[in-house]
């Protein structure tokens, strides 16, 4: 077992979502007050007061946990929760005692509530289910004892006890169900992502050996013809053509390592107009005059820290997806803004956005938009929909690359009248921007078609 993972588990699960467990704190404080205006017993404020530092040392023991943990570590966490739960569960069980009706529900609603806590929680540790069955055990025990004593009905015992066994053996056996299920549904879920891992890589492996294979075969036909050649400009001419191609598997190399966030990026801060500038004299070059190409920035002086390099590349390589899906006919539209998450939102890949500062540059086309059951597929390496020689699937896989590797992302929204893809990439005073045009936070995720 990876111990440092299952602390990691166990503080997520307990304090992972801070307004649940304030839920939770306030929920028995006010039952302890409540209960203790009601009937005057200050064993509800003591066990108020239990439940707190059994939470408090439970709490620190996760939190101090360390970066190598080791089964001592496991078992010492493991024996606090217990701790912790004993001291929770001792007061619903004496209420259930109680001969006030009142107090009867009141530990009666307390001791189910707990019950479905852990059975929600299902631990991995076997010999932490055991405890959790046996705690549930002497209290349900406790309660039928007490309740026994004051009744004289010896049908009636068989009765209670014979209920009190018939719960906790169906919590238990709820409970190590639960357990069960978990562990195979998390095994399932590991094994899904190592054959998809597989999958991609056997993808990659033969996108990379067909391309290459091209490549190879141009330079060695061509330095082949340069040695049976005798006439100086052909020869020339063939090795301009081996060159072209080695430059080719530069480039193709150059996609691979943005793709795999393994490239060497230069970072430096710039003005995003700077860029725009530089692609738009560059996008000449490569857009016919039927297609209308335009650029709007928010604040052309916007600060940016990514690869210069890069970014001139990504869009380069989206201005091309852009003309290819347009038909080489239509409106192409380049603009950025300043923007803000406050939460963790989750990228087209199924990665998560970090909170933070970013400038969107949003590419923007008014072709036939992206098929919805392939636009998952539209950022994998060497997928591509175009014909056999006009690409190499390489151009969106690049761009998600470069995004990811420069702290930001890529997301897509696309319908029948066009696609948007937009890149979230980190700047120093984004937020501020974003203030101080839009006088609120900027939080909204694109929804794909």
């Amino acid at each position: 077992m990876d111990h440092r993972k299952e602390l990691d588990r166990l503080y997520k699960m307990e304090y992972g979502e801070p307004l649940e467990f304030a839920f939770r704190c306030v929920l028995v404080l006010t039952g302890a007050i409540i209960h203790f205006q009601y009937t005057g017993m200050t064993t509800a404020l003591f066990w108020c007061l239990g439940f707190f530092l059994s939470h408090a040392l439970y709490f620190m023991t996760l939190r101090t946990r360390p970066e190598y943990c080791t089964e001592f570590d496991t078992l010492k966490a493991g024996s606090v929760f217990l701790v912790m739960l004993a001291a929770f569960v001792w007061w619903p069980a004496s209420l259930i005692t109680q001969d006030d009706i009142a107090l009867r529900i009141s530990g009666t609603a307390g001791t189910g509530t707990l019950l479905v806590f852990l059975i929600n929680r299902s631990d991995s540790l076997k010999w932490m289910v055991y405890g959790e069955i046996a705690i549930i055990f002497a209290a349900v025990g406790l309660i039928i004892a007490v309740e026994m004593v004051a009744v004289d009905n010896a049908a009636a015992r068989w009765v209670m006890g014979f209920s009190g066994l018939a719960l906790v053996a169906y919590f238990s056996r709820t409970l190590l169900a639960a357990r069960t299920q978990r562990l195979e549904t998390e095994a399932a879920s590991v094994r899904s992502v190592q054959a998809q891992k597989m999958e991609a890589v056997g993808q990659l492996a033969g996108g990379v050996a067909h391309d290459f294979n091209n490549i190879l075969t141009a330079v060695t036909g061509n330095l082949e013809l340069y040695e049976v050649i005798d006439d100086p400009k052909e020869r020339d001419q063939f090795v301009a053509e081996a060159r072209l191609a080695a430059d080719r598997a530069a480039t193709l190399v150059g996609h691979l390592l943005a793709y795999s966030r393994k490239s060497t990026l230069s970072l430096s801060t710039f003005p995003v107009g700077r860029v725009f500038d530089q692609v738009n004299t560059l996008s000449a070059r490569l857009l016919p005059s039927s297609i209308d190409l335009s650029f709007d920035s928010e604040d052309a002086s916007q600060p940016i820290r990514v690869d210069q390099n890069q970014l001139m590349t990504a869009l380069i390589n989206l201005i091309v997806n852009a003309r290819d899906a347009m038909g080489r006919s239509g409106t192409l539209a380049i603009r950025s803004r300043a923007c803000a998450f406050e939460e963790p939102t989750a990228l087209l890949d199924g990665s998560m956005l970090d909170p933070g500062c970013y400038v969107e540059i949003a590419v923007t086309d008014n072709g036939p938009g992206i098929p919805a059951h392939i636009l998952r597929k539209v950022t994998e390496p060497f997928f591509t929909t175009k014909e056999i020689g006009e690409g190499s699937g390489l151009g969106l896989s690049m761009v998600e690359g470069f995004a990811r590797q420069s702290k930001g992302g890529l997301m897509i929204d696309t319908s029948p009248d066009g696609t948007t893809i937009r890149m979230y990439l980190p700047s120093p005073i984004a937020c501020e921007r974003a203030v101080e045009v839009d006088n609120t936070v900027v939080n909204a995720v694109p929804a794909a078609a």
